[in-house]
């Protein structure tokens, strides 16, 4: 006897090839934007630029998002669809899911570089291998501070789960303001993220360790996948959308600083450059190391 499919799965195995390869264009998309982003850290061996809280706020927003991806009761039809229909239609309802998912791993990839890299140059200081971009002081502060953002935010994750799954278990009613609320605390996290990243390149005067072809790419990416999410879970789930169009727009500032930043160096000698930095320019930088 045939296995009868839901309504709701029917509709997931009539496929929309365009909008699977639009997904998957997305996730190809989101890994050449933080490609650039992870060769400048390793390129500068050195975390300096990337601000603390934007780290441990970006890190905290990603648990979020996940949570609310996976609450969201239109996801639990995804995964549930794919008991009764094939692979192709299974994967194809996923996607929304693993582009999340994939993104957040992203960034984690940079929360664990800035954690090694800081400890690495702050180890290279007090052994006289090389001397730190930023100086020995901040050097050692943000190799502490890494080792504390890296516990808070794995720890948040973990209770993130825990709670998730009491209220699938003992109450599923509850699963999309649960959501909601995740998608609340992805905004709000994902917004003042950019606040202290904002601050911290306007007081260097330089984008450090932030990448600007990243961000360039990132912005176009940011609104066409937060577009791709509200074609897949409508307005009634635009709490897995909305923070993306923040996101989008906040970058645009941190581009705007690294255009007026370069205006303003074009514009100075060089030796006034490193005067007011009082470290060597970019080019010195990777030819020393």
């Amino acid at each position: 006897m045939a296995r009868e499919i839901p309504e709701d799965c029917r509709k997931l195995n009539e496929l929309s090839i365009p909008q699977f390869l639009i997904s998957c264009a997305l996730m190809v998309w989101l890994l050449l934007c933080y490609l650039p982003q992870w060769h400048r850290i390793v390129s500068r061996r050195s975390a300096e630029g990337l601000s603390t809280l934007y780290i441990l706020l970006g890190s905290l927003s990603g648990v979020c998002a996940i949570g609310n991806i996976m609450m969201l009761p239109s996801s639990a039809i995804d995964i549930g669809c794919c008991r009764t229909n094939n692979t192709f239609a299974c994967i194809s309802g996923l996607l929304g899911i693993l582009q999340v998912t994939f993104g957040i791993s992203c960034f984690w990839v940079v929360l664990f570089m800035y954690v090694y890299y800081s400890e690495q140059e702050a180890e290279a200081e007090i052994r006289g291998r090389r001397h730190s971009v930023s100086g020995p002081d901040e050097t050692f502060q943000r190799a502490r501070q890494g080792w504390i953002v890296l516990m808070i935010a794995c720890g948040f994750a973990l209770g993130i789960l825990l709670v998730s799954a009491l209220i699938l278990h003992w109450f599923p009613s509850a699963s999309q303001a649960w959501a909601n609320l995740l998608g609340v605390c992805v905004a709000a996290f994902a917004c003042v993220q950019w606040i202290p990243q904002v601050a911290t390149t306007w007081r260097l005067g330089h984008l450090g360790s932030l990448s600007a072809l990243g961000l360039c790419l990132q912005v176009p990416y940011a609104w066409a996948f937060g577009i791709s999410m509200l074609v897949r879970v409508g307005f009634a789930g635009w709490s897995a959308w909305v923070v993306y169009f923040i996101v989008g727009a906040m970058q645009l500032v941190i581009i705007s600083f690294a255009i007026i930043f370069a205006i303003r160096d074009k514009h100075k000698p060089k030796e006034e450059q490193n005067d007011e930095t009082r470290q060597p320019t970019e080019t010195s930088r990777l030819l020393e190391y």
